[in-house]
C-alpha cells in the first residue's frame, strides 16, 4: 500500500509546475485629492457626509442631526471607547449609554481608516471597537479623521502590518446596509444601519 502511495504522489509531483515568482507589482501613483475623492464616493453610496473642524466638535454636530432627523437624543457609545473623552457636555439633553444598540437606536463609533477609492470606512475590531456593534444600530455616526484618508485598500493592509497582529475582524463598510433581494427593489438596512453619518474631522 505505501509503494502505490508513493508511486501516486511522485506521479502527481511529477506533473507540478514550476512555481511562478511574485511579479513586482506597484500601483501608479494617486493623484487626486482623497479626502474630497472619499466624500463624493461616500455621498454616492447614500451616506451623509458632515465636515467639522476637530473631534470636539461631534457631540454638538450629532445633537444637531439628531434634532433635524426627530431622533431620539439617546447615543450609544461602547464604554471603552475613547469617544467617552469628548466634551459631550457642549451637548446638552444628549444621553450617552454603553448599552449596544437595537435597529431603533443609534450609535457613535470611530473609523481607523476611510478608502477614497470607494467611499469605504474601515474598522479594526478590538476592545474598543465591538464589531457587531456595526450591525445592530438603526443609524451609525462615524468619526474619521481626514489624515485616515487613504486613496486605497493596499495602504490599509500596510496599517495592519504596522499594527504587529492582524485584528480579529477587518470591517469595512460602504455607506448604509442594503439589499435588493426581493423583487430587485433597494431596501435600507437589510444587514445593518439604516442610515450612516460620517464626520470628517480635520
Amino acid at each position: 500500500m505505501t509503494t502505490a502511495r508513493d508511486a501516486i504522489l511522485a506521479n502527481l509531483a511529477k506533473g507540478r509546475l514550476a512555481a511562478e515568482p511574485v511579479p513586482d507589482f506597484a500601483l501608479p501613483g494617486w493623484t487626486n485629492d482623497a479626502p474630497g475623492h472619499f466624500i463624493a464616493k461616500a455621498k454616492a453610496s447614500v451616506a451623509e457626509v458632515h465636515t467639522i473642524g476637530t473631534a470636539d466638535e461631534a457631540p454638538e454636530t450629532i445633537l444637531a442631526i439628531m434634532a433635524a432627523n426627530q431622533l431620539q437624543p439617546f447615543l450609544h457609545l461602547p464604554s471603552l471607547s475613547p469617544l467617552n473623552a469628548l466634551p459631550w457636555h457642549r451637548a446638552p439633553g444628549l444621553t450617552i449609554t454603553p448599552e449596544p444598540p437595537s435597529g431603533n437606536d443609534s450609535a457613535f463609533s470611530q473609523a481607523d481608516y476611510g478608502i477614497a477609492e470607494t467611499g469605504t470606512l474601515v474598522f479594526f475590531s478590538g476592545p474598543q471597537s465591538a464589531s457587531s456593534w456595526h450591525f445592530r444600530s438603526g443609524r451609525e455616526f462615524v468619526l474619521l479623521s481626514r489624515q485616515g484618508i487613504v486613496p486605497r485598500f493596499e495602504e490599509i493592509i500596510a496599517g495592519v502590518k504596522t499594527l504587529g497582529r492582524m485584528p480579529a475582524t477587518l470591517n469595512l463598510i460602504t455607506g448604509p446596509s442594503r439589499t435588493a433581494d426581493i423583487e430587485q427593489t433597494i431596501e435600507l438596512g437589510a444587514h445593518g444601519p439604516r442610515a450612516i453619518d460620517i464626520l470628517i474631522a480635520g
